[in-house]
């Protein structure tokens, strides 16, 4: 088990690959990590949802979950209906609904669907919004704001694990123009000589990346995006195509397993078109202590926030339902 409980990220899910040596490279942290539907699919472990729900269970009030007005969403792979319902069987007394709509003000009480205001022992938040007053009054929050603001932003990310042993980030500058991108390429022709991937800072699914080869034109980008240098994954057999990366699961700190997406293009992301197959044993033993080592860099960057003042109207806290 992990030497480390985290605080703040006991839902995390981290996407990995092995670079040409052998050695972890960090792709992206995720906020409120999906594809568990697909793990559980393929392993039927629901470790996950056990693990986050010792936690709640450990907490003095209620176990609170949010819910939109609209849910459930029909037709839906995987919400808050699905984590739910994975989750209750393991919480020791049944959670407490609140739909979102009715809790964006800032206070410590949650006003319940049955129109009850209540103080939580903990909260299971998805990716709706959630106001920081929350987590502020002690209350357990699974996917927190100090958190959000740490993983979805990715250079934030990156440098949080900066002195990690276990793995590195990729090299990486922040750029606002295709005219920024054309100098960093050529002040750093060694770094970007097997070129170079193109990806906003704030982003999610694949949407907006540009994986090039080198001497390849950047296309033109608006402000908020990352130049990172272009790893090429270690080659692994049974996979289709090139290219791969792993999502590691890891739950109050222990990596309970994970999933590899993988395709014949660089952009391998499930919404881009990559496949997903089971995570072998063997890339699991490289890539699990990586995972944990990041979730505890990630969560001592989310925890200095945490002490700090964090704004609510934060574009790195804004959902668009």
């Amino acid at each position: 088990m992990s030497a480390i409980s985290p605080r703040h990220y006991l839902w995390a899910g981290l996407d990995f690959l092995l670079d040409e040596e052998a050695r972890p490279v960090l792709v992206e942290a995720n906020k409120s990590s999906h594809m568990l539907g697909e793990y559980l699919q393929r392993y039927g472990d629901e470790r996950p949802f056990e693990r986050i729900a010792a936690r709640m269970n450990a907490c003095d009030g209620p176990p609170a979950i949010l819910w939109r007005r609209s849910d459930p969403v029909p037709q839906a792979d995987e919400d808050i209906c699905f984590i739910t319902r994975h989750l209750r069987p393991f919480l020791d007394r049944d959670p407490v609904l609140a739909n979102v709509e009715d809790n964006v003000l800032p206070r410590a009480e949650l006003l319940t669907r049955e129109g009850n205001l209540i103080r939580p022992g903990s909260l299971f938040r998805w990716w709706y919004g959630c106001p920081t007053s929350y987590e502020r009054a002690g209350t357990l929050v699974i996917n927190p704001n100090c958190l959000w603001l740490v993983t979805r932003d990715k250079l934030a990310s990156y440098r949080a694990v900066e002195s990690a042993r276990s793995f590195r980030a990729a090299a990486c500058f922040p750029v606002d123009s295709a005219v920024e991108v054309e100098l960093l390429l050529a002040e750093h022709a060694a770094l970007f000589a097997r070129g170079y991937v193109l990806k906003p800072r704030m982003g999610w699914g694949g949407y907006g990346v540009q994986v090039a080869g080198a001497g390849e034109a950047p296309r033109r980008i608006g402000p908020g995006y990352l130049l990172c240098e272009r790893i090429f994954p270690l080659p692994v057999k049974g996979l289709p195509g090139r290219y791969w990366d792993a999502r590691l699961f890891v739950m109050d700190g222990l990596c309970v397993g994970g999933l590899v997406h993988a395709s014949e293009s660089p952009n391998t992301n499930y919404w881009q078109g990559g496949q997903v197959f089971p995570l072998e044993d063997a890339l699991l033993s490289r890539l699990a202590p990586a995972a944990e080592e990041a979730v505890r860099w990630l969560d001592e960057a989310a925890e200095r926030l945490h002490r700090g003042p964090i704004e609510d109207d934060s574009p790195l806290l804004r959902v668009e339902y």
